[in-house]
């Protein structure tokens, strides 16, 4: 699951699940063109071989039937037209919108991203299979339809889904794109020599058969009921697009790889024509897009980190939205009216403080660590002190002007939420008391110390975030609150590009040298995770792991897996609960409050209905000036 630094999507669909229930027949076989596929995984998750027919499973040439019997012309599939031609270099520009950024994406690929401006990017470049609208309903996008029970896309047992794509698909370099394009993307996802973001869900793939250019079917080795959040864009809770085989084919770490970076090529409605690291990025329109040619021809991102200059470009026309102000700048865009219009919109998405839980032990061989997070975080007791010497609320009250709510549990806004948990108090009396009683005394210089497993420790801790100005803000009123408990934080905020780094470029998150983090994500549409899982903590084996707290808990594993042991919502919806219930009680980390999409348009930009999990970038092929 993406670790997101941003305002994420309004509440996600329920019924992924829902779509599996509707199977209440086989699905049906479709009559094969060519000798079917089998890419069977091997156990050590290492690429499939080479998913290809070999030439020998031909018929013989004395099997053949004469000229005289071939079916006539008429029945033949009609022939593809040729795709459009484009020339990158020298596409138009001459239409086109401003948007400004506050961060600079670290990969345009979301797959090896963290960041949601990388996943924004990558929603304009890169076609899923499906995506969710404006009505959060799953619709199709390279796809011919969404697999259905009643539509033979989805087996009784849930364990097969059958995926069409439309015919005459294109990347932007008129290369067909066909179903070994969705071979390759799970290929690339599973390959060890890959360090993707996330490995949840291909792991659970056994094989994928392919018995024709348009056909892909996908087998499970145990019921996965959020399969529509692979191969799909749009924001928080998806895997990304389908990767091209035809570029990326024979590529290892592809992190690092310069078309993971900056794709030459597209398969969405825009392509990057030009990336000026720390200044702009322009993208042109992709005429052999699925949805057709775009409106406008080009969509120019501006990196504008400070948000009084995104405000005062807003307001001269310079640009014309902005997806990701602050709560904490709505007045300041509500007096900008008539000239920049205010959205608002609350989102399942939330920022939250939590604990560097790593060890380097693990837990009976699993979920090791490179290194041990602060000994007295494995202690409920002062976690729990930590949660109840900061007054959230005020937080929300003084920086966010009261435009948003202290959530319980990292679903909120969200039918998944657990309704029976209440936010804990802000209570720094006992946070003192559960500190006392644990050991851990005030000095002379008002800074807690003791000893933990035998060694001294003191509670002069770091929180690492980002540099945006509402973090360095509210990080600010969280070390005032703590310094009252004796609790001395030192603040170190990083550009969000080296916060949200990866394992290979030493990024403190992934490598476990930090001490707590503040950051925004959100688990939505679907409320299953593995960021809470033994086997994504990530470490020197394990360089793929999205599990930023370094938390092993056999028990979490155990309650998460039950998200997916049914498909039916409100079994899910239950087992939801107990996760929330569970996390809540051993205080895994601490909701600081739940976001709000906050952005700002221009009049004359026509940016369309604005999704949910989409959210303003999912129809971006309708864009359009008045």
């Amino acid at each position: 699951m993406k670790r997101l630094d941003s305002m994420m999507r309004i509440t996600g669909v329920v019924m992924i699940a829902g779509l599996i229930l509707t199977a209440c027949a086989p699905a049906v076989t479709q009559a094969p063109t060519q000798v079917p596929v089998n890419t069977q995984a091997p156990a050590n998750t290492q690429a499939p071989a080479n998913t290809q027919a070999p030439a020998n499973t031909q018929a013989p040439s004395d099997t053949q039937a004469p000229a005289n019997t071939q079916a006539p012309a008429n029945t033949q599939a009609p022939a593809c037209p040729a795709p459009a031609a484009f020339d990158l270099a020298n596409a138009p520009t001459t239409k086109s919108v401003t948007v400004a950024f506050s961060q600079e994406p670290n990969n345009a690929i979301i797959e090896y991203s963290d960041m949601t401006y990388a996943d924004w990017v990558s929603q304009l470049i890169l076609a899923g299979l499906g995506r969710w609208d404006d009505k959060e309903n799953f619709v199709p996008e390279l796809a011919a339809d969404v697999p259905t029970g009643a539509n033979g896309g989805v087996s009784a047992d849930g364990l097969t889904i059958t995926w069409h794509l439309k015919p005459c698909l294109y990347w932007s370099d008129g290369e067909p794109l066909t179903s070994q394009d969705i071979v390759f993307t799970w290929k690339s996802q599973m390959d060890p020599a890959n360090a993707p973001v996330s490995r949840s869900g291909w792991d659970k793939i056994s094989s994928i058969d392919t018995p024709d250019d348009t056909t892909a079917v996908i087998h499970f080795t145990e019921l996965f009921p959020p399969w529509q959040t692979l191969w799909a864009q749009a924001a928080q809770g998806n895997s990304g697009g389908v990767l091209p085989a035809h570029i990326l084919e024979g590529h290892t770490g592809l992190e690092k790889d310069p078309e993971i970076h900056q794709p030459t090529v597209s398969s969405g409605p825009f392509v990057i024509k030009e990336w000026v690291a720390g200044d702009h990025m322009t993208l042109v329109a992709n005429p052999n897009y699925v949805g057709g040619h775009a409106k406008l021809d080009a969509v120019n991102i501006k990196f504008v980190p400070d948000p009084e200059t995104a405000l005062a470009a807003l307001k001269t026309g310079d640009v014309n939205f902005n997806p990701d102000f602050a709560e904490s700048d709505i007045p300041t865009i509500e007096a900008l009216e008539p000239s920049v219009h205010l959205i608002v919109g609350a989102t399942p998405s939330f920022e939250h403080l939590f604990f560097n839980l790593g060890t380097k032990a693990g837990v009976d061989g699993k979920g090791k660590s490179d290194f041990d997070g602060f000994c007295p975080f494995q202690d409920v007791n002062v976690r729990k002190a930590i949660m109840l010497g900061i007054d959230r609320q005020t937080i929300v009250d003084t920086l966010l002007y009261g435009k948003t709510t202290v959530p319980a549990s990292l679903w909120p806004n969200s039918s998944w939420y657990n309704t029976k948990l209440t936010p804990y108090p802000f209570d720094q009396a006992q946070a003192a008391q559960l500190l006392d009683a644990a050991g851990y005394k005030v000095g002379a210089d008002g800074i807690r110390a003791g000893t933990c497993n035998g060694q001294p420790v003191k509670f002069s801790l770091g929180i690492e975030t980002t540099d945006k100005q509402v973090r360095v803000d509210q990080v600010l009123a969280i070390k005032d609150m703590l310094q009252k408990i004796g609790i001395e934080i030192k603040p170190n905020h990083l550009p969000a590009g080296s916060f949200f780094g990866s394992y290979g470029e030493g990024a403190d998150l992934k490598v476990g040298k930090f001490d707590m983090g503040i950051y925004t994500t959100g688990y939505y549409p679907d409320p299953y995770t593995d960021s809470s899982l033994c086997v994504s903590v990530p470490s020197a084996d394990n360089q793929a792991g999205d599990n930023d707290y370094h938390i092993c808990d056999p028990k979490l594993d155990e309650l998460f897996a039950a998200i997916n042991a049914s498909a039916d919502p409100a079994v899910r919806k239950t087992a939801a609960d107990a996760v929330q219930q569970y996390q809540y009680d051993i205080v895994q980390f601490i909701p600081l409050y739940a976001r709000a999409n906050v952005s700002g348009i221009t009049p004359n930009f026509d940016a369309g209905p604005f999704g949910s999990t989409g959210y303003f970038a999912w129809n971006a092929v309708a864009w359009d000036l008045k």
